[in-house]
């Protein structure tokens, strides 16, 4: 028979932890029916900043920093919205799809250029 890789004595994670919730569901159920809501408020509570402060129980993996603002999007988004008011008012809506469009290519050449 294989022997087991964690130790005898000590119960598997698993199980420790089903353990644990079983005997506070116990407790909750053994007071009083108007204290039982809280009493579960007050147990999720306990358990969310126990792995707040724990970090997760999980390593915090380096965040890379943004990178650099590439205006292709937000020129698409210009350029439709000029070609929309250009129906309404030529000039302003004239004006938006130019600066869309500088947008556009400026975004391009950025997207270009990364390759």
């Amino acid at each position: 028979m294989a022997t087991d890789s964690t130790s005898s004595d000590q119960p598997a994670p698993e199980e420790e932890i089903e353990r644990l919730a079983q005997e506070i569901g116990r407790l909750i159920r053994s007071v009083e029916i108007q204290r039982r809501e809280d009493l579960k408020e007050l147990a999720y509570t306990l358990i969310r900043e126990e792995m707040i402060e724990a970090g997760g129980g999980e390593p915090v993996a380096e965040r890379s920093p943004p990178g650099p603002f590439n205006p292709l999007g937000t020129g698409i988004l210009i350029l439709i919205l000029g070609a929309a008011l250009s129906f309404i008012f030529g000039p302003v809506g004239l004006l938006l799809m130019m600066g869309g469009l500088i947008f556009v290519l400026w975004g391009a050449v950025l997207s270009w250029v990364k390759r």
